[in-house]
């Protein structure tokens, strides 16, 4: 990639300069990179900004694409690449999910949406994000809304104890019974997932009222 001061593109296009920087990423070429000139960080903050520029044009297939890539490589915690502490945590990852689920929302079908979703669940291990509820309860038709939930439903039924980036689907419920404000409702799902479901949850509800 050219110096990352002018923000220019080494391969033709973002989608392939985002595909050589995670190679180079993998292959060490920013470890320690906040001893080094922060390049690595420097170079991610650029493309965010390149990504965010395809959404506001409404390009969304191609933001979509740029998002997934590096947000998927920053969630990932079994290699650290830059070796930061909390790389994620330097950058406004809200806004880049939130903008990520608006692009899936326009361009998939609702089961292209759940399986995206599913995926991002288990990329983003111990981190959450609350615009990915909230892009889902907001941006989404009631018809199609309805028929992810029903998914959700579905799938948090296979849900195993020792899943945990699954738990999200069983939390989904409850954070959506909490917005229509269905205490019934939310004690129900508690009792079916009390293998899961911890007793601060259950006393949540109340606590918010």
């Amino acid at each position: 990639m050219k110096s990352i001061k002018t923000y220019a593109l080494s391969e033709k296009t973002l989608e392939a300069d985002i595909d050589k920087f995670v190679r180079d990423a993998k292959d060490g070429a920013y470890q320690y990179d906040y001893k080094y000139g922060q390049d690595g960080l420097k170079s991610i903050k650029a493309y965010f900004r390149m990504i965010e520029e395809e959404f506001k044009k409404q390009n969304y297939a191609v933001a979509k694409v740029g998002y997934k890539k590096l947000m998927f490589l920053l969630l990932q915690s079994e290699y650290n690449y830059f070796n930061y502490e909390d790389i994620v945590g330097k950058l406004n990852f809200e806004k880049y999910i939130a903008n990520y689920f608006s692009c899936l929302i326009k361009t998939c079908s609702i089961e292209e949406l759940f399986r995206e979703y599913k995926e991002y669940l288990e990329a983003k291990e111990g981190y959450y994000f609350e615009s990915v509820n909230k892009a889902l309860f907001t941006e989404l038709s009631e018809e199609n809304k309805m028929k992810f939930i029903g998914l959700v439903e579905k799938e948090a039924e296979t849900v195993k104890e020792d899943n945990y980036a699954m738990y999200d689907l069983i939390y989904f419920q409850l954070e959506l019974t909490k917005l229509k404000k269905d205490k019934d409702k939310y004690f129900q799902l508690c009792e079916k997932y009390k293998h899961i479901v911890d007793e601060e949850e259950k006393e949540e509800f109340d606590s918010e009222d």
